[in-house]
This record gives structure tokens, C-alpha cells and sequence, in this order.
């Protein structure tokens, strides 16, 4: 039987799981609940998986996870709910969060350079990072261009470009930082992945590790923006 590359796999499941996603997204109510629940329930089983320290379950750190991962999806049900453009603004955070993943990823394979953290991500360098927050930069100021025109909302009005270039640097180094923070509970769990329920791509965290915490620093923003608009 032909054995698929995993760049094939990750574009199989990406393919397949991707549309799911923004669609659970877009349309809410339950299909959005059931995301967030199965999200948060395949993230703690993972995160129990990294909470191992010499063959026994560290349940200070499990518990945290626990409190990290339902912050970040509880933040994000409240986003999603926020006025008629809770989608967009939800959206808004995706956004920044896979231009630097592809921005860092890309900046790191040409130019590479200095590792960032080698101790904890040896693959990380600075020129990803830079790359990352060029990534975000560009892709939060093009996508509230397009948004600005479509949605009504005295949050996004607020969104000024020095607003958008200063957002869009913030969650880049955040989100890479969450990145960061997963990626050394792996190494100390003497893990590679998080999981394998995402062929080609690992587990779930590996994919969500820089939302769970730009989402809540995300949602800060939102919520302040709105107190001092309303």
C-alpha cells in the first residue's frame, strides 16, 4: 500500500478538517458548542499526556492546563457571541494566528539563522520570528480592510492602523510564545506530539498551542475596547 508523505497528510487534513472548523465557526449555536466541548475535551486528554513527570501524573499541572485550555475556549465562546460581528472578531484573531505560524515556518526554512530557543524548540529561529510578526502584521491590516466595509461595529471601528500594526506584533509575539510554552511541556514529558488524532499534524495542541493564549489576551482588547465605547 502507498504510504503518504506527511505533507500529504497534512494537506488531507487540513483539507478535511479546516472547513469543518469554519463552518462551526460561522454558523454558531450548537455546531459551534460541539467544537468548543470536543476541543476542550481532546485538549485535556492531551494535556494529561504532557502533565507525566517520571511515569506518574503531575496533577498541579493538569489542573492548570485544565483552567488554561477553558479560559482560552470560554474566551472564545464569548467572542463568537460578541454583538452581530462576533464571528468576524473571533475571525480576526485566526487570522494573525496562522500568518505567523506560516510566516515563521517559511522565514525559518529560507533564511534560518540563530536558533530562538534551541533547549526548548530547536527548529524556532529568529528570523521565523521576525517573519511570524511581519505575517500577522500584514494579514490583520489586509483583513480589517476587508472587514471594515462589511461590518458594523463601534469595536472595529476602533481599529486604527497604528491600532492594527501594534495588534497584529502583540499577538504574533504572544501567540509564539504559546507555541513556545507547549512545545517545553513536550520536551519535558519526552514527547514529540501532543497527540496523533490529526494525521500529518500531531495532536490537537500542536495546532492550537498559540491560540490558547492569544485568544484570552485578545479577548482583553475586545472587552476593553467595548467598555470604553459603550
Amino acid at each position: 500500500m502507498m504510504q503518504l508523505s506527511t505533507l500529504a497528510k497534512r494537506i488531507i487534513s487540513a483539507a478535511i478538517l479546516g472547513p469543518i472548523a469554519v463552518f462551526a465557526l460561522w454558523y454558531g449555536g450548537i455546531p459551534f458548542y460541539i467544537l468548543m466541548m470536543a476541543a476542550f475535551a481532546i485538549s485535556v486528554h492531551e494535556w494529561s499526556r504532557l502533565s507525566v513527570r517520571d511515569g506518574r501524573i503531575k496533577w498541579s499541572l493538569l489542573i492548570a492546563g485544565i483552567f488554561y485550555i477553558g479560559i482560552a475556549l470560554s474566551c472564545a465562546v464569548w467572542l463568537r457571541n460578541f454583538e452581530a460581528a462576533g464571528f468576524y472578531i473571533l475571525l480576526y484573531v485566526f487570522f494573525a494566528v496562522w500568518a505567523c505560524d506560516i510566516g515563521a515556518y517559511a522565514a525559518g526554512r529560507m533564511i534560518g539563522g540563530p536558533k530562538m530557543a534551541p533547549k526548548i524548540s530547536p527548529n524556532k529561529t529568529w528570523a521565523g520570528l521576525v517573519g511570524g510578526c511581519i505575517a500577522a502584521i500584514a494579514a490583520v491590516m489586509l483583513y480589517h480592510i476587508w472587514l471594515d466595509d462589511r461590518v458594523t461595529s463601534a469595536v472595529v471601528e476602533r481599529f486604527s492602523l497604528f491600532f492594527q500594526f501594534t495588534l497584529g506584533l502583540f499577538l504574533s509575539v504572544v501567540g509564539q510564545l504559546g507555541d513556545l510554552l507547549e512545545s517545553s511541556l513536550k520536551r519535558h514529558a519526552g514527547l514529540k506530539d501532543s497527540g496523533s488524532i490529526i494525521p500529518g499534524h500531531g495532536g490537537l495542541l500542536d495546532r492550537i498551542d498559540a491560540l490558547l493564549l492569544t485568544i484570552p489576551v485578545y479577548t482583553l482588547v475586545i472587552f476593553y475596547l467595548n467598555y470604553i465605547t459603550s
